[in-house]
Order: C-alpha cells, then sequence, then structure tokens
C-alpha cells in the first residue's frame, strides 16, 4: 500500500477549471475510475498524449498509453503515481486501445483487480482483467474475458462491489454492429462475477434497452443506481438512470437526471463517500478548452442526490463544494 499523501488544507473542488496535480501538472486520467483502499483515492484513466484527436481503432496502430493512477486523501489534491498497466511493446495488446480501467480489491485473494476494456474494431472489443499487488501497481494482464453477450464482446464498462463481498461489472453490449445485416442496440448489462474478480457468470441482465454507453453504478440509502449515457462519440449527453433493488434487477428507468447534456460531460464513475454520506460522479468534459487536443479534456466532479422518499434520482452542478463534507 502506497503512503498516504500530505494534502494541503484546502479541499475545495472547483468545477469549469483545468485540472492539475501536486505538481502542478495537467491530469491525465481520462474515461477515469475514482476507487477508495485504506482511505486513500485512487484515480485511473486514460492518458491521451501525442494522441490529440482521440483515435483508438486497430488501424490507428498504438494509440494509447498505459492506465495513469493518481492519489489523493482528500479529492481535490492528487499526486501522479505513475501508469499502473503499460502498453504492450509487442505481441497481444499492443494495437488498439484500453479505456474505462477500473479497480477492486479481492479480500479472500488480496489482489486488486482491474477490469477494462480493449478496442481493437466494432465488434472486437474485449472486456480485460489484469491483478497487481499494490493499488499502484504494477498490473499484470491475464487477457480478455466472456461477457454475457451473443458474442461474447463487450465494451464501455464499470463494476461495483456490493457491502456482501460480491461484485459485478456492468457493461455496453454492441449487439450484432459490424455484422452484415444487423445493427447496434448498445444495450446496457450487468453480470455478476466469480468470487475471484477475475471471470464473469455471464448473467446478461438487461438495464437500458438500446442507444446508451459509459454505464456505471452504485449502491446507497437502500437501493441499486444505474447510469449511462448517450451514444454520442466525444460528446456531452444527458444522462439515464435506472434504479432496482437487487444488482441483477428488476430495474426501473427514471427520466433523464440532468442537465445541458450532463453540463457537456459524460459520467465515467461513480462513487460513494461515507463522510457525508453522499455519491459523487466522475465525468469527462471532452474537447473543453481544447477542441484540437482531447487530452486537454477537463473533468467534473458532481453530487448524484437520492431522494429517500420519493426514490428519484438527480445530478446537481456546483462550481465549487468539498465532497467529503457535503451531507445529503
Amino acid at each position: 500500500m502506497s503512503e498516504e499523501i500530505k494534502d494541503s488544507a484546502d479541499t475545495t473542488v472547483v468545477n469549469g477549471t483545468d485540472w492539475v496535480d501536486v505538481e502542478g501538472r495537467p491530469i491525465a486520467a481520462h474515461e477515469g475510475d475514482l476507487a477508495r483502499f485504506d482511505g486513500v483515492f485512487y484515480w485511473y484513466g486514460s492518458s491521451y498524449a501525442d494522441n490529440p484527436k482521440g483515435k483508438f481503432d486497430v488501424s490507428d496502430g498504438p494509440v494509447w498509453n498505459g492506465v495513469q493512477v493518481y492519489s489523493s486523501t482528500d479529492l481535490k489534491n492528487w499526486t501522479y503515481k505513475g501508469v499502473c498497466l503499460p502498453r504492450p511493446e509487442h505481441g497481444f495488446g499492443k494495437l488498439g486501445a484500453t479505456g474505462r480501467s477500473h479497480v477492486l480489491y479481492n479480500e479472500k485473494a488480496k489482489k486488486y483487480v482491474m477490469w477494462y476494456r480493449w478496442y481493437l474494431h466494432v465488434p472486437a472489443s474485449f472486456l480485460m482483467v489484469a491483478v497487481a499487488d499494490h493499488p499502484e501497481g504494477p498490473f499484470t494482464s491475464l487477457g480478455p474475458r466472456e461477457m454475457g453477450t451473443s458474442n461474447g464482446f463487450a465494451s464501455d464498462m464499470n463494476v461495483f462491489q456490493d457491502d456482501d463481498g460480491k461484485a459485478y461489472v456492468i457493461y455496453c453490449d454492441h449487439g450484432g454492429h459490424g455484422v452484415k445485416g444487423d445493427t447496434a442496440t448498445y444495450t446496457i448489462r450487468i453480470d455478476s462475477l466469480s468470487d475471484d474478480y477475475l471471470t464473469s457468470n455471464q448473467d446478461g441482465v438487461a438495464v437500458f434497452e438500446k442507444g446508451c454507453e459509459a454505464p456505471a453504478m452504485i449502491r446507497h440509502k437502500g437501493k441499486y443506481i444505474a447510469v449511462a449515457s448517450g451514444v454520442h462519440g466525444w460528446a456531452g449527453s444527458e444522462t439515464v438512470c435506472a434504479t432496482a433493488d437487487s444488482p441483477l434487477g428488476a430495474w426501473t428507468r427514471q427520466a433523464d437526471i440532468s442537465e445541458q447534456k450532463t453540463w457537456s460531460s459524460q459520467v465515467t464513475d461513480l462513487i460513494y463517500l461515507a463522510e457525508s454520506d453522499s455519491v459523487m460522479a466522475l465525468c469527462d468534459q471532452w474537447w473543453t478548452p481544447d477542441k484540437e487536443d482531447i487530452n486537454k479534456s477537463r473533468y467534473l466532479f458532481l453530487p448524484l442526490v437520492l431522494d429517500p422518499t420519493t426514490g428519484k434520482v438527480r445530478m446537481e452542478y456546483r462550481e465549487k463544494w468539498t465532497p467529503l463534507g457535503q451531507s445529503k
């Protein structure tokens, strides 16, 4: 376990600004994951350095820079810890791109387990697994996993660990996209994971039927909450939402929970914050502020609020706030 960093007294998150680490360098952790282990937050994500247009098809060659990781104890001040899963220099995984890396800790195996997407060309989008002894890596890839879809492939994904230790992966099913005579469905599904978190049980439970990607899920105030975006590429999208009483459903869709196309962003992760008994969404503001360099895209930290009486969920925009001190 890495040492906790010494954060400054200022823990106010300021949205609508460029994000930098404690050394003043831009944070490159797009399509990111916020995880917390032994009191330390870890921000995993992708760097698009030397890939300003965000290319990720196999024909573009090696277009990703490995999984980056940052650490913090207050969600405000982040220390760059390096590349925790490097791109292979040769062989399987060199071409194409990875993204949406998410990490769980498996107590039984004493291992950190990363699930991530490796993309070649639709429908050849695999979900992959890697393991490490420490949250900052290095992670060792164990290769692709077959998911609960008709072809075993899956795309944009996230993971969720319940209070009982069981884990789940929520992901996008492209359907028959890329197959002659068929079209994409972009259905969001959930699979339960094996006890070691290394294998999908291929449940394939549908949460959102058609037209969604970039999912995430959380448990809050007795409800399971799933969110996703529309399919708009590198662009903002309103956030769709569904709730359930158990991870594998049945899921009930609500009205969209954001405004202004999620304030020109796309949700990439949800994290529960015990100090404030609240949920926070991590979002990518693609192409903001630079329309020519996707790696300069900003991030939003936004509250996700559940009304326990009505069961309704909403997102809120706040320019300045302190997530660990926000009580809902």
